[in-house]
């Protein structure tokens, strides 16, 4: 995105972010994080966050 902010004529105005691989993206972000918050909470031996999470349809 540098290489082409400094390359391309008014870039700003044409770079543009696909919303399905933004989405991946903070999903892949999210799913991280949880798994670091439950590996913390197990080593500590506090409740575990198995479970957690529902899933609705």
């Amino acid at each position: 995105m540098n290489a082409t902010l400094k390359s391309l004529p008014r870039a700003e105005e044409k770079i543009v972010f696909d919303k399905f691989h933004v989405a991946k993206y903070l999903g892949e972000a999210v799913d991280k994080a949880r798994c670091q918050e439950h590996k913390a909470l197990k080593t500590l031996k506090a409740a575990s966050m198995t479970g957690s999470i529902t899933r609705r349809i």
